[in-house]
């Protein structure tokens, strides 16, 4: 009976594994973009990023990307009225085969000086291919 308890916990552990996974912030490459609603859209190959950046008005060039190694992971909450928002990366974990993109957006403090005019915060993520991507939104 022990044994079977020992084995049972040692499969649980292992379905339940959780490891950090290497990302990098392209965002600063493309610049601005207008993104019109909250976005967690997934570029895997070039022409579908191509169009998308043309569409949202990218203030710079597409980046140079092996999609056959990585894919891209746009998120935004869409619009603010102010450029005091951001969108933070907590954390990108491949748990059981499946990329966990943690991100939370900040707000402006009151004290915080920012310019009233609509923004369009987001961050463009490079990702490991051939993995299913979630992205978990947390509170402000």
């Amino acid at each position: 009976m022990v044994i079977v308890g020992v084995l049972l916990a040692t499969r649980l552990l292992a379905e339940g594994e959780s490891r950090p996974i290497a990302w990098r912030d392209l965002t600063a490459q493309v610049g601005p973009l207008r993104i019109t609603d909250r976005e967690n859209r997934l570029f895997q190959d070039e022409e579908e990023l191509a169009r998308y950046l043309a569409q949202a008005k990218a203030g710079g060039a597409a980046p140079q990307v092996d999609f056959s190694q990585r894919q891209l992971l746009l998120v935004s909450p869409g619009p603010r009225s102010s450029t005091g928002y951001e969108v933070e990366v907590l954390s990108a974990r491949d748990e059981d085969g499946e990329i966990t993109v943690r991100v939370r957006e900040k707000t402006p403090k009151l004290d915080d000086r920012v310019d009233a005019r609509v923004t369009h915060p987001y961050r463009l993520l490079s990702l490991p291919a051939g993995q299913e991507v979630t992205v978990d939104w947390l509170g402000r």
